[in-house]
């Protein structure tokens, strides 16, 4: 699924073909709505593979990383890869490309010192997941394809904790509000994660 709103570059984007906001890619495809429907439909046949088997890992950068590759491998040259440039959405301005790398440091370094994946107590593990979730929503280290990396890995952060997560169960305009708002308040994801939570 493409972004609900548009992902804006100030000059042209690097990830474009020349003179359009069309993204490179390995299928050569150089029309918006066809791209659109090939992504979909590439990238529904990798969500649900990894339904079944889900990207190995320790819950680190690279296992992250790892999640987005596989996802995007088929279409994107730039699956797995660090953006290399400024993007905004709406009103939203994202971590500028030389700070995403130490910020994504961050965000895993205290996934381990805090030791997320062992904690029992619900209300916790549900405050712990909301905040990694938004902290990787802020940061958007990926030029497409955000918010499918987030939800999986958050999803198999879940299953860790043995919860499991179904994403249909919210409303795609609720999850968008709830990921504009939690630039401000992670918190706002809790009542989200809750609701997936089968």
């Amino acid at each position: 699924m493409f972004s609900k709103y548009e992902v804006y570059t100030t000059v042209q984007s690097i990830y474009c073909y020349p003179d359009t906001n069309i993204l490179k890619n390995r299928l050569n495809i150089k029309d918006f709505e066809l791209l659109k429907k090939a992504e979909e439909e590439i990238t529904a046949v990798k969500q649900l593979e990894l339904l079944q088997n889900p990207i190995r890992g320790n819950f680190t950068k690279t296992h992250f990383l790892s999640i987005h590759k596989f996802i995007f491998e088929d279409i994107y040259p730039f699956a797995g890869k660090i953006r290399k440039e400024q993007i905004s959405k709406a009103d939203t301005l994202f971590y500028p490309p030389n700070l995403i790398d130490s910020e994504l440091n961050k965000v895993f370094a205290k996934i381990k010192e805090k030791n997320i994946l062992k904690k029992k107590d619900e209300d916790m593990i549900f405050d712990n997941l909301a905040y990694v979730m938004a902290e990787l929503n802020i940061i958007h280290p990926f030029r497409e394809g955000n918010g499918r990396t987030i939800r999986e890995f958050i999803r198999i952060m879940a299953k860790k904790m043995n919860y499991d997560m179904n994403w249909g169960n919210i409303d795609k305009k609720e999850l968008l509000e709830a990921s504009i708002m939690s630039i401000d308040n992670y918190t706002v994801f809790i009542d989200v994660l809750r609701k997936c939570t089968i």
